[in-house]
């Protein structure tokens, strides 16, 4: 079974693969525009199935949009000090817990950030001293979370993020949907990210980080979700330099684009933090946290000549199959 992709954008945190032919043996496909992109989906059998990952994904956009005043997520943000629903408040510790595993490089209090820097319209270098005046908001030990009453409360100009983790988590529960519907094979395209369910591998596809609509290699994924964090799917240029939409949330720097990182996981939410966490730590730190905790990782740097892909310990050995599509993607298994 062959799914050929081609990149496509995804929120302002992560990058990844975009089904051009999404149809698993030719099934037909529907699409929505939710959460500010556009999620299709494929399912061999009965397409009206998709309509139930339609009404998941719309409900999500509900609960955790900070584009929307109305959702429970950015009411929390505004009281500063709220009860929250039970799926709010496991969402977001462990959106808290994936931070702090990563030691900051992901995370979900990144928001005056990333308003700072204008990273989502066209992007200014702030003052050192405006950076370090927005650090402290982003401390993993600002919130409080009481497990017995469901309260979080947030310190002064603190607020949740949801874009690193949103569409994940989002991409999980329209999973979940669509196989309480009876769907077994189908493949979810989330404005990039994909989670594909099959009896047989399927090919996805990783896009040049320099030419997005190019394909760089292919790896074969029969469950799980795709999703790739990418430093030149939106940059800007200022003071002779260029600049990635990403963030360094422990420094609160603007990294230059440098490659990407796929992350395959049968959690949506997992690859959608984890691909962003792993692209801010940089190759050399990305790899040996991936091969420590097990990920699979497909790290697309820079070489003297063309890009080298290096896969971590995890990704060889967890029969993704990659192979490069291009001559100047050289493959590297193991530890760099």
């Amino acid at each position: 079974m062959y799914i050929a992709m081609a990149l496509a954008a995804l929120s302002t945190i992560a990058v990844a693969s975009r089904a051009a032919e999404l149809p698993i043996d030719s099934a037909p496909s529907r699409s929505r525009y939710l959460m500010g992109t556009v999620c299709e989906v494929a399912v061999d059998g009965e397409l009206e199935k998709a309509e139930a990952a339609f009404a998941e994904i719309a409900r999500i956009e509900q609960l955790i949009s900070t584009w929307r005043e109305s959702s429970e997520l950015s009411r929390a943000n505004q009281s500063r000090c709220a009860i929250v629903s039970r799926e709010l408040f496991t969402l977001l510790d462990e959106a808290m817990h994936l931070a702090r595993a990563t030691g900051g490089a992901f995370n979900p209090l990144v928001g005056p950030l990333v308003q700072l820097w204008k990273s989502r319209g066209e992007g200014v270098v702030p003052a050192d001293d405006d950076i370090d005046r927005v650090l402290p908001l982003l401390a993993l030990d600002g919130p409080r979370f009481d497990s017995a009453s469901r309260r979080i409360n947030l310190p002064a100009g603190v607020s949740f993020e949801e874009g690193g983790f949103g569409k994940g988590y989002a991409l999980d529960l329209a999973a979940a949907a669509l196989e309480s519907a009876g769907a077994e094979r189908f493949v979810i395209d989330f404005g990039g990210q994909l989670m594909i369910r099959s009896n047989e591998p399927v090919e996805a596809a990783i896009a040049s980080p320099e030419r997005r609509d190019e394909i760089a290699l292919l790896l074969s994924i029969s469950s799980g979700s795709l999703s790739t964090s990418s430093g030149s799917e939106k940059s800007f240029a200022a003071g002779g330099r260029t600049y990635s939409h990403i963030l360094d949330p422990r420094t609160g720097l603007a990294h230059p684009p440098r490659g990407s990182v796929s992350v395959v996981s049968g959690s949506a939410m997992r690859a959608d933090a984890l691909s962003t966490a792993l692209y801010v730590m940089g190759p050399a730190d990305g790899l040996a946290w991936a091969n420590a905790h097990d990920v699979a990782a497909v790290f697309i740097v820079p070489a003297s000549t063309g890009w080298t892909v290096i896969l971590s310990n995890q990704a060889t050995t967890s029969g993704l199959a990659v192979r490069a599509v291009r001559p100047d993607f050289n493959l590297k298994e193991g530890t760099r």
